[in-house]
């Protein structure tokens, strides 16, 4: 997760037309929120801080935490004043986290981009805060999906295709996001990185890259996990498809320029299983570099087979260190991993954190692991009674170092660090119990250390093991888990999202929340759901200072920051006749082909959470003739 300054900050009048033809838009809020939220559009907005989720969990130590959030607060959410904005459907289910990217140019604008990936082989990018913009940026398929019908592999747990199950990554640099894909032709599979312009959706130089190593089975090869990004490599991990054999668990790295091979891990070679599933949690890296990965069931001989452990790796994939439990080998006949939440670093401790399907917390030390047996573990902690596929750590101003849980049939619990172990007993939770597989995913945004808020997202009934179940999408309080702030079905008619997109957290940033769902069917389905602030308080003035100036081959619009405004339309008119060229602007500055001779004017609308200003002063540019297109020879 990174940071950059933005002039701008806020959406679009159809949120306000969209909320005020629904039978429940909720009344204006009092005189007091009003007088707070116009005094807050004043601030100037180069202080505004905008945030990117460029990688799973936020960030390399997977803690689940957004701390740079100061839109949405305990006080801000609520069901008045806090609700769904826009949804975006797909083409089939998401299972991977939505990513953010800010300030990208696109054609002749600045956009803020959210990605979204499917198993129909699918990947949208659509605009993170334009309501309007309906349609995606760009969107790209790789070809037909591996299906759960190519092969016999005896269960439900992914009910429809297969095909992108692990969650992209993007570079630091905003260029490039990288992607595995799983495909079928002539009755033959394979799978491929993609490195993809973030800009088109393009595949770079060197595009796909086909996914190879000894022992590897592009079918039976689960690339579960989530993409990862350290040192300049990106780290593709693997599980199985239902422990359908023989498969391996590998931690593969290529080139993040060339896209060339750098290394191969596998857990088990001569053996089989010690798959790396983690519920779709990209690996752990520390800032030395060092990737941490947690197995499940399989074989195991403490020197090349390592099921059912905690595994460090070097940036090299060399074997660092490890830890295995006592138990491991009643774990392996019980079919208990003790990868089901996935490896997260406790930052400041020299500790990895681990949950399995017993509901045993692990603490290790990344120092020195121990190898075998649980007197090696700083500590073994039981924390709920099934399965654990999701824990986000919070340092808080008020309670301090917290680590938060929700296991299947169990309550939400957060417990609480004194100094490198836990509390055994819980310090919050709540009475609600939820019924099945696999719990909740969760996240966490907070300012620095203050003003948390806990998002679950989870099934509201049933049991999501083998098939689609209803979904609901939780705010509580961070620092009093007692006091939920909102969920998704108080108000269902605006709020509902269909479908729990299992194991896929929400992702948090700028004021919005974004969901990934199932879709209103069992399979075959998916949306894309985000939240955020509604409609209240003033509108942003209108633009100033419009310009328009023929460039070369193009016409150059700009005009000055309006406080108060995140997002700008421009339109073009022309005998009369007014459209929107542009929308969704994050910058003030658009360029467009000057394709036409003759004189057109041209205005731009601020827009916010609260709508759009009337048009700008329009501005005039006259082509006088038609510039002749580039022969690249």
């Amino acid at each position: 997760m990174t940071n950059q300054c933005s002039d701008d900050m806020y959406q679009r009048r159809a949120y306000m037309i969209h909320y005020a033809m629904m039978p429940n838009f909720p009344a204006l809020a009092t005189f007091r929120r009003r007088a707070i939220a116009a005094a807050l559009l004043l601030l100037p907005l180069a202080a505004a801080s905008q945030v990117d989720v460029l990688t799973q969990r936020n960030d390399n130590e997977r803690t689940g935490a957004n701390l740079r959030e100061t839109v949405l607060t305990p006080a801000s959410v609520n069901p008045h004043h806090f609700g769904m904005l826009f949804k975006r459907v797909v083409d089939d289910q998401l299972y991977t986290q939505p990513l953010v990217a800010t300030h990208i140019k696109v054609g002749g604008g600045w956009h803020d981009l959210v990605f979204v990936t499917t198993v129909n082989n699918s990947v949208y990018a659509f605009d993170a805060r334009d309501a309007a913009a309906t349609a995606p940026i760009w969107h790209v398929n790789f070809g037909t999906p591996a299906n759960l019908n190519d092969a016999d592999f005896g269960c439900l747990d992914i009910n429809g295709q297969m095909g992108i199950i692990g969650a992209p990554v993007v570079n630091a640099a905003k260029t490039a996001l990288y992607v595995v894909a799983i495909t079928k032709s002539g009755g033959k599979f394979e799978q491929r990185m993609h490195a993809l312009d973030l800009a088109t959706g393009a595949d770079l130089t060197g595009s796909p890259k086909t996914i190879e190593a000894p022992d590897f089975d592009p079918l039976l090869q689960n690339q579960r996990p989530a993409l990862a990004l350290a040192g300049g490599k990106v780290l593709i991990s693997y599980a199985s498809h239902c422990d359908k054999g023989p498969y391996h668990g590998f931690v593969l790295t290529y080139d993040a320029e060339t896209l060339n091979q750098t290394s191969v891990f596998n857990t088990s070679p001569g053996g089989d299983g010690a798959s790396i599933w983690q519920s779709g949690l990209a690996p752990a890296v520390d800032a030395e570099g060092n990737i941490y990965v947690v197995t499940g069931n399989g074989s195991w001989n403490g020197t090349t087979q390592f099921s059912e452990s905690f595994l460090k790796l070097d940036p090299g994939l060399h074997l660092a260190d490890w830890f295995t439990p006592t138990n491991h080998v009643q774990l392996d006949k019980d079919d208990a991993d003790i990868d089901s939440s996935g490896a997260i670093l406790i930052p400041g401790k020299h500790l990895v954190a681990d949950g399995g399907k017993e509901g045993i917390l692990y603490l290790i030390d990344t120092e020195k692991m121990g190898h075998l047996g649980d007197e090696h573990a700083v500590q073994r902690i039981p924390v709920t009674g099934s399965h654990l596929h999701s824990l986000v750590y919070w340092k808080s101003r008020k309670n301090g170092e917290l680590l938060y849980l929700w296991g299947q049939r169990d309550r939400i619990r957060a417990y609480q660090f004194e100094g490198r172990k836990l509390k055994e007993a819980a310090v919050m939770s709540r009475p609600e119990m939820n019924e099945g597989h696999p719990g909740a995913m969760l996240s966490l945004s907070a300012n620095g250390d203050h003003d948390g808020i806990l998002w679950a997202a989870i099934h509201a009934t049933g049991d999501s093991w083998h098939e689609s179940r209803p979904g609901i999408l939780h705010a509580y309080e961070a620092d009093d888990l007692g006091r939920e702030l909102w969920n998704s079905l108080q108000n269902p008619a605006r709020d509902d999202c269909a479908n729990y997109s299992k194991m896929a957290p929400p992702t948090v940033a700028n004021g919005r929340v974004y969901l990934a769902s199932f879709g209103t069917e069992n399979t075959g389905t998916g949306q894309l759901c985000v939240y955020g602030l509604l409609p209240e308080g003033p509108l942003p003035a209108a633009p100033a200072g419009v310009s328009a100036k023929i460039e070369g081959r193009f016409v150059a619009v700009a005009w000055s920051v309006v406080p108060g405004a995140e997002t700008y339309s421009v339109e073009q008119i022309q005998s009369g006749l007014a459209r929107i060229i542009a929308s969704g602007l994050t910058e003030p500055a658009f360029t467009l082909p000057a394709a036409d001779k003759g004189t057109a004017d041209y205005a731009v609308i601020a827009v916010n959470a609260n709508g759009s200003s009337a048009a700008s002063k329009p501005a005039s540019a006259t082509v006088q003739q038609v510039p002749e297109p580039r022969i690249h020879h």
